[in-house]
């Protein structure tokens, strides 16, 4: 069987807590709108492409991982 990661749920906020980051930071830090950032940060827009989730990462200084949670499903291989 093999594992397949999912995120299923954004840490962003979480994170911004955590690091003490503001929403005015990430604004200044990542060039993107602010109104985008407050969607992902609400919950309102929740699948942030991998870019997306990469550039918040670079600006609050996590790594790509801790911005999820993850769950994972174990999947067989069928070999011919």
């Amino acid at each position: 069987m093999k594992k397949q990661w999912k995120p299923v749920d954004s840490r962003l906020n979480e994170l911004m807590h955590e690091y003490s980051v503001s929403i005015e930071d990430l604004v200044e830090r990542t060039g993107l709108p602010k109104q985008r950032i407050n969607d992902y940060v609400s919950g309102f827009k929740s699948n942030m492409n991998i870019g997306t989730a990469m550039t918040f990462a670079d600006a609050i200084g996590c790594s790509i991982e801790e911005l999820y949670v993850w769950n994972f499903k174990e999947r067989r291989q069928l070999f011919k």
